[in-house]
């Protein structure tokens, strides 16, 4: 329980100065937009890197159940949690195109992403 707090400090003293920064509403908004756009790639990164593991530690058990045992497991986890991010990611973006409106400058890391006209 600690270590939830301990994150959720971290978290909020590092990006404090950011926002501090910020002079309007949008500007933080801006700013935290920013700030995810640059974390994202890496969490599906490291996702992407947790499915390959379990394929690699699957395919080198050589009969060992329990290292094959392992090694789907991992594949599971990070083919769950790929799923999950992108489907979060989806619901974000639409969450957003229902307040803000259609052609905001929120996109999906790594896609450019044209206004609907």
């Amino acid at each position: 329980m600690k270590t939830k707090h301990f994150v959720s400090a971290s978290v909020a003293i590092a990006l404090a100065p950011s926002l501090a920064a910020a002079q309007t509403f949008g500007d933080t908004l801006s700013r935290v937009s920013d700030f995810l756009n640059q974390i994202i790639p890496f969490i599906f990164l490291v996702a992407t890197i947790v499915f390959l593991w379990g394929v690699l530690k699957y395919v080198t058990a050589g009969g060992d159940e329990e290292k094959a045992k392992e090694g789907r497991a991992m594949m599971l986890n990070g083919i769950i949690f790929l799923a999950v991010m992108i489907a979060v990611w989806a619901f974000v973006n639409v969450a957003i195109d229902f307040v803000f409106g259609e052609g905001t400058d929120f996109s999906i890391p790594g896609t450019d992403r044209v206004p609907r006209q």
